[in-house]
């Protein structure tokens, strides 16, 4: 026990993201974030189950099965994408309240509204994520789910550009305005600050 307890001090944080499996997006993206000089080990976790309900459970039980301490700067995140369906948000918000050792993280429609955010401050609104990406191809000419959009588009330094513009979006929503009347929407910024933060503290 003595043993186990030195180890969880000497090693560094472990951050967990939870992903879509079939969404290669989400782990390019993060992958960046990855390297040997980070203050934290980062582990990006494609999940095989899709929905919500199974996704915010596999990232509580990688809270557990790791045994992962909040104290010592842990965390587990888990990326959901809402696409405008009521079910999943509701799936959602049911998983919310049930996990609490884990952050779960909403975009809506999907994830790429965020990567939108890097090229522009106000996201058209749109009425499926086929035409969020279809936003992304207009913005980034080739863009396909698979592409490092960073690399490509060469956005290393415009992380708080991102941040900025989705927070400024978001904060012109109402508090009591239902996440699914909220498009486009996203709280990635806050897996994005929080990874910034710790890179630049070490």
């Amino acid at each position: 026990m003595a043993q186990r307890a030195k180890y969880k001090r000497d090693r560094k944080p472990l951050i967990f993201i939870v992903c879509e499996g079939r969404n290669k997006t989400e782990r390019t993206y993060f992958g960046h974030f990855n390297t040997r000089k980070a203050p934290f080990n980062l582990h990006i976790v494609n999940s095989e189950a899709t929905d919500i309900a199974s996704m915010a459970k596999k990232a509580a039980d990688i809270f557990i099965e790791n045994q992962l301490d909040s104290e010592l700067g842990d965390k587990v995140y888990c990326l959901v994408d809402l696409d405008l369906e009521q079910c999943k948000y509701e799936k959602y918000a049911k998983a919310k309240k049930k996990y609490k050792n884990i952050e779960i993280i909403p975009s809506n429609p999907c994830f790429e509204i965020w990567l939108l955010y890097y090229f522009t401050e106000a996201p058209k609104v749109v009425h499926s994520s086929q035409r969020v990406k279809e936003e992304m191809v207009k913005k980034l000419p080739g863009y396909t789910e698979s592409m490092d959009v960073v690399g490509v588009a060469n956005l290393y330094d415009k992380h708080w550009i991102a941040i900025k513009n989705s927070e400024t979006k978001n904060s012109r929503y109402t508090e009591e305005l239902n996440i699914l009347s909220k498009n486009p929407y996203t709280e990635v910024a806050t897996v994005v600050k929080e990874l910034l933060k710790r890179l630049k503290e070490s």
